[in-house]
């Protein structure tokens, strides 16, 4: 607490102080430890190369059964098949399944070492940050792609886009707690509040699918 003279502090003052005070404390409280963030990197990438296995597995059974369809193939907007055989499932030369498998392994070791709190040097703290940053960018890639483009969904894609979310904004909140990446208090106050954030994600992408696809919906629901 700063000192004051005793003369020049009033009760009301003080009280503001304290309340500032108290205020900072709160806002300095982790919400991004490390033990909680390797736990979300672990069983995020657990689920994420589940679903990485899947399509896999599913693009495989397509390419020796040509015309066959899958069990998460539901209709015309709702179809796996569709969006995996289309160029955007190797957008970058690699099968997207390839990248998940991988990448998913890679992202469970790094928050398997987190949980038992091993310490990681800043090269490799700031290559997590990027993995996750770049997994994100090509996950919003791929939602784009799929919602406006090929104009169906393909539900082991979105969920490797459910986990990839608060993965992301779980280790940026980390990387700002940590002091690894220092941004402006509002903004990494802001940040660090990484469960609303991936929360606010998934409302934004429902809002968007709801929109895209209001008709194919309809027809669902037996509306349209």
């Amino acid at each position: 607490m700063s000192e004051h003279t005793p003369t020049g502090t009033t009760d009301a003052e003080l009280l503001a102080e304290v309340d500032a005070e108290l205020a900072a404390e709160r806002s300095a409280r982790s919400r991004a430890g490390e033990r909680l963030v390797g736990a979300v990197l672990l069983i995020g990438a657990l689920i994420g190369w589940i679903a990485a296995l899947e399509l896999q597995v599913g693009k495989e059974f397509l390419l020796a059964n040509p015309g066959a369809s899958l069990a998460c193939d539901v209709n015309p907007f709702i179809s796996c098949g569709s969006v995996m055989m289309t160029w955007q499932s190797a957008a970058l030369g690699i099968p997207n399944m390839a990248i998940g498998l991988g990448g998913f392994a890679i992202m469970g070791v790094v928050g398997a070492l987190m949980l038992s709190s091993t310490a990681l040097p800043a090269w490799f703290r700031w290559a997590r940050l990027g993995g996750m940053s770049f997994a994100f960018a090509y996950v919003h890639f791929l939602a784009i792609s799929a919602i406006f483009l090929i104009r169906a969904l393909c539900p082991w894609c979105m969920v490797v886009w459910t986990v990839t979310a608060p993965m992301f904004f779980a280790t940026l909140a980390h990387a700002v707690e940590s002091g690894d990446l220092p941004l402006p208090r509002p903004l990494g106050n802001l940040l660090r509040h990484w469960v609303v954030l991936s929360l606010a994600w998934y409302l934004l992408v429902i809002v968007v699918i709801l929109g895209a696809f209001w008709r194919q919906w309809l027809v669902v629901f037996g509306i349209g």
